[in-house]
């Protein structure tokens, strides 16, 4: 009987340590996977120029450089998205020069290359009077919010018409599916906003563009509105836990972002296919593959490192000009606090 007992101890034994064994095989398995470990992105909010987010995810560029994404919503408020880099919540985005002043008042994130031209436009309905940006002093611009890049691609070409983006307009916020609406009603004079919302209220409703930010033909006239030409609108962003903390992951999260935008820029209308059916940008009938596709070469996607510190110089330049920044901001100073390398 003790000796039955021995046995069936010593097999209960050997049970436990294979199981532990195949445990830790199945953990070590997963660590050799994903070397550096999750990250966090919010990503979600149905536009186009998010597609390196979700082309990093689904061709698998995240996984191959050690990396476990998980793609979350995008807030629509700033502060939110502060406090979610400075929490840990967040580790990288891909967003535009509107953040150059919430790393000024110490928003926890830095710049790592441009990554796409412009996708915002300000426009005005069909029959709207206005003509020009000159014609907006006095007027009421809605935006997608207080702070956000549509705001200030207005504002920059505001100033440059001689107005003060601060007093010369009225400025009113809505979500991205009720501008267009607000315009038609009178509520407003004229929006700003982002594709595939800009692009569909020119072809659906017949806004009539009077700003566009995508200067990729190199427009004078655009330029003279403060339009960089061949400038970076988006830029790659790191949490700087990552960027001073653990340089390697942050380095690994830029590789798959560079990889992922020169993917897009070979392969626009699979990622036109990937966008719309797996629902990152909603399907309507002027937002489908044909002109999805069109927008993405339009945006000549690409990881720009030099080229964006540069192009970061000149919007913190015409920022501080339009008062989004302090009046004794040093360019040079913030583009070195704001910029990754």
């Amino acid at each position: 009987m003790k000796r039955w007992q021995l046995t069936l101890g010593l097999l209960a034994t050997l049970l436990v340590t294979v199981g532990l064994a195949g445990c830790g095989n199945g953990k070590q398995a997963a660590t050799k996977t994903y070397k550096y470990g999750s990250i966090t992105i919010p990503a979600k909010n149905g536009t186009i120029c998010g597609a390196p987010n979700y082309i990093a995810y689904e061709k698998g560029f995240f996984k191959k450089n050690g990396l476990k994404a998980k793609l979350v919503a995008k807030p629509t408020n700033i502060t939110d998205l502060e406090a979610g880099f400075t929490s840990g919540k967040y580790d990288a985005l891909n967003g535009d020069f509107q953040y150059l002043p919430a790393i000024q008042n110490g928003a926890q994130i830095q710049a790592a290359g441009g990554i796409h031209q412009g996708c915002i436009s300000v426009l005005v309905p069909k029959n709207s009077p206005i003509k020009s940006v000159k014609d907006l002093k006095g007027k009421t611009i809605a935006t997608p919010g207080e702070g956000s890049t549509p705001q200030y691609v207005a504002s920059i070409a505001l100033q440059h018409a001689g107005i003060n983006p601060k007093t010369g307009v009225t400025w009113k916020t809505y979500d991205f599916d009720l501008l267009t609406k607000a315009a038609q009603k009178g509520q407003v004079d004229a929006i700003g906003t982002v594709d595939p919302y800009a692009y569909q209220a020119v072809k659906e409703d017949h806004f009539r563009t009077i700003v566009d930010n995508n200067n990729s033909n190199n427009s004078q006239k655009m330029a003279d509105m403060g339009m960089k030409k061949s400038g970076s609108c988006c830029y790659l962003y790191l949490s700087n836990k990552l960027t001073k903390q653990n340089k390697s992951k942050a380095d690994a999260i830029v590789k798959s972002y560079a990889e992922a935008a020169k993917w897009i820029n070979e392969h626009p209308k699979e990622t036109a296919h990937i966008l719309l059916s797996k629902k990152y940008v909603a399907k309507s009938k002027f937002v489908n593959e044909t002109t999805v596709t069109s927008l993405i070469k339009q945006y000549h996607f690409g990881l720009k490192k030099s080229s964006g510190k540069a192009d970061v110089a000149y919007y913190a330049k015409e920022l501080k000009q339009a008062g989004y920044l302090k009046k004794d901001t040093n360019v040079k100073q913030l583009v070195q606090q704001a910029y990754y390398k």
